[in-house]
């Protein structure tokens, strides 16, 4: 077990090239115009800019530890460097159903506002697209930031200006 802190550490140590970032933007991209896609024709995303700046920017930062940090430090640093040992072929599958269920998990914990969008069937398969693209940059770019980074964009932007639970 020590080995997979150690993995997850060294990735939160390097910082990827202009290659890899660009890499990642180009899967990224895509996968985010599917998620959005997804949301607008499910009707869990709507177009509800928040005008609130101050309370907009707190909750920037609040974002970036929770979810896009915590989540990919479990998700993409430890259980992906963990399952990807125990079987190299279905590893990166493996973290991201898990990280699939750990949203409508959270909606049966926490409840509203949460619930009825963390338990949409399309919101797990957005959450199934999310979670493989950002498995796929993990495993190439060898780094958690880039993976990090986009969570924190696409959490933000959804609680930013598409009607996601703004707290």
């Amino acid at each position: 077990m020590q080995k997979i802190f150690q993995q997850t550490m060294a990735a939160l140590k390097i910082w990827p090239e202009r290659k890899q970032w660009s890499a990642a933007l180009r899967v990224a991209i895509p996968a985010l115009a599917i998620i959005a896609a997804l949301g607008f024709l499910a009707e869990w995303l709507i177009w509800a800019p928040v005008t609130d700046v101050p309370a907009l920017l707190t909750t920037a930062v609040i974002l970036f530890f929770v979810p896009a940090l915590v989540e990919e430090i479990v998700f993409r640093g430890v259980l992906l460097s963990w399952l990807i040992q125990l079987t190299p072929r279905w590893g990166a599958w493996l973290s991201t159903l898990l990280f699939v269920v750990w949203h409508p998990l959270q909606a049966l914990a926490i409840g509203p506002p949460w619930a009825d969008i963390f338990l949409h069937p399309t919101f797990w398969g957005a959450m199934l697209v999310l979670g493989v693209i950002l498995a796929h940059v993990r495993i190439v770019s060898r780094s958690l930031w880039p993976t990090i980074l986009i969570h924190w964009f696409a959490v933000l932007i959804w609680k930013s200006l598409l009607g996601g639970p703004f707290y």
